[in-house]
């Protein structure tokens, strides 16, 4: 191997030093696309590959990544110098208002204000789907309902017990 400069990993790979694996192994990926030979045939992106790939290398492997940190106790920090991560923690504005997201559409004001449509006696509005309308129920009648099962088993009950008691079941 050339004698070659040593470079802070998560410099390299542009996460802090508490990052989690999967930071770890997200920032490989979007600079392995970045920098990767065959995806950029016209560039010489080959030393920058190589080092993400060192990088990787170390901070992947749990093992490695404890070794690295012990040897290289100022590493991803800022006293770290000028290969350290260059990223400052993001943290989120609170809101600046108490509004919602609905709210932001428009006011009730702007509802009332705003010009209606005028559709003709009869007219249907346009639907804004694509579905098909709904089916709309058929009228029921009496053989529809459940009067009319009801009635058929009295009848039936009523033959089965004149059978019975005339002796020709039983």
């Amino acid at each position: 191997m050339p004698n070659r400069p040593t470079l802070d990993p998560y410099a390299i790979l542009g996460v802090s030093r508490d990052a989690t694996p999967l930071q770890v192994a997200r920032a490989h990926r979007r600079l392995a696309k970045r920098f990767h030979p065959d995806l950029h045939p016209g560039e010489d992106l080959s030393e920058h590959m190589r080092r993400v790939n060192d990088a990787w290398r170390i901070l992947s492997s749990p093992s490695r990544r404890t070794e690295y940190d012990a040897a290289h106790p100022a590493a991803g920090t800022p006293a770290s110098g000028h290969w350290a991560s260059s990223r400052r923690e993001f943290r989120p504005a609170p809101p600046t208002t108490t509004r919602t997201w609905a709210t932001w559409r428009a006011t009730a004001a702007e509802t009332r204000a705003a010009p209606r449509t005028r559709r003709q006696p009869g007219e249907q509005p346009t639907p804004v789907t694509r579905r098909p309308p709904r089916i709309a129920p058929l009228e029921r009648s009496f053989r529809d309902s459940g009067w009319a099962a009801l009635l058929a088993a009295i009848v039936f009950l009523l033959i089965l017990v004149a059978a019975i008691v005339s002796g020709r079941l039983g």
